[in-house]
C-alpha cells in the first residue's frame, strides 16, 4: 500500500486515549438517538404513505390477488416496525456521517475538513441511488428471474410470505445503498492523502474478490442477487478510480503550486 506520511502540525495538541472514548460514548448515543427518532417518523410515515404497499410493488405481478400473506399473529407487527427502523436510518444517515466525520475532524488540516459538507451531500445522495436503483431495477428483475416459469412452472406453486418478501427486499435496498458509498470512501482517502488511487488501480484483481465475498455477505443468500450486486461493486470501484486519480493529480499540483 501506498501511503503519504503525515506531518502533524505542531499546534495541534493531542486529546487523552480516555477523552477520545469519551467523545466516541457521546457521538454513539447521539447516533443512536437519531436513529431512534426518525424511527418514530419512519412509524408515522410508513402508515400516511402505504411503504407496506410502495414496497410490495415489485412482486405484485407474481402473486395470487395480488395479495402477500402471513403465517404468525405477529408478522403483521414486525414488518411495520422493521420497515419504520429502515426508514429512520435513512433519514439518519446524513445525521450519523457527520458525527462519524466530526469524530476524526480533529486529526484533519483545514484545507481537508473544507470538504466535510461536500462528502456529506454526496454521501446521502449516493445512499439514495443506491436505494432507488436498488427498488427500481435490481428486486424486479431478481424477481422476473426467479419467479418465471421456467422455475416455477414444474408443479410448483409460490406461496410467498410478506415476512420472507420484505426481508429480501429491505436488504437489498440497505446493501445498495451502503455499497454505493465505495467510490465516496475512496475519493476521501485521495483528498486526504491517505491512499494513492494507483493503490487500487494495481489491485484490480483483488478487489473482484473481495466485492464478491462483499456481494455475498450482504446480499440475501442466492447466486443471482449476489451477481447483481458483485457488477455494481466493480464498476462503483472503477469510478472511485477515475475520481479519485482526478483529485490526488490535483492536489499534487496545488502543493508543487504553493496554493
Amino acid at each position: 500500500m501506498v501511503l503519504m506520511k503525515r506531518k502533524k502540525k505542531e499546534s495541534r495538541a493531542e486529546m487523552p486515549f480516555l477523552d477520545h472514548l469519551e467523545e466516541l460514548r457521546w457521538r454513539i448515543l447521539r447516533s443512536a438517538f437519531y436513529v431512534i427518532g426518525f424511527s418514530f417518523l419512519g412509524y408515522f410515515l410508513v402508515g400516511q404513505l402505504d411503504v407496506v404497499s410502495l414496497l410490495k410493488l415489485p412482486i405484485e405481478p407474481f402473486l395470487q390477488d395480488g395479495q402477500l400473506v402471513f403465517t404468525r399473529p405477529t408478522d403483521a407487527f414486525l414488518i411495520t416496525i422493521k420497515l419504520s427502523i429502515l426508514i429512520g436510518l435513512v433519514f439518519a444517515f446524513p445525521f450519523l456521517f457527520y458525527e462519524g466525520w466530526g469524530f476524526l475532524a480533529p486529526a484533519l488540516y483545514d484545507h481537508e475538513k473544507k470538504h466535510v459538507l461536500p462528502a456529506l451531500l454526496a454521501g446521502s445522495g449516493l445512499f439514495l441511488v443506491g436505494a432507488w436503483m436498488a427498488y427500481l431495477w435490481i428486486i424486479p428483475a431478481a424477481l422476473r428471474i426467479m419467479l418465471s416459469e421456467r422455475f416455477v412452472g414444474q408443479g410448483l406453486v409460490p406461496l410467498i410470505t410478506a415476512g420472507d418478501y420484505f426481508a429480501f427486499a429491505t436488504q437489498i435496498i440497505l446493501a445498495f445503498g451502503i455499497v454505493f458509498e465505495l467510490p465516496l470512501i475512496m475519493v476521501l482517502l485521495a483528498i486526504m492523502g491517505i491512499v494513492n488511487p494507483q493503490f487500487f488501480a494495481n489491485n484490480r484483481r483483488y478487489a473482484v474478490l473481495v466485492a464478491a465475498v462483499v456481494a455475498a455477505f450482504v446480499t440475501p443468500q442466492d447466486v443471482l442477487t449476489m451477481l447483481m450486486m458483485w457488477a455494481p461493486i466493480l464498476l462503483l470501484y472503477e469510478v472511485g478510480i477515475f475520481v479519485g486519480k482526478l483529485v490526488w493529480r490535483r492536489g499534487r499540483e496545488n502543493t508543487i503550486s504553493g496554493t
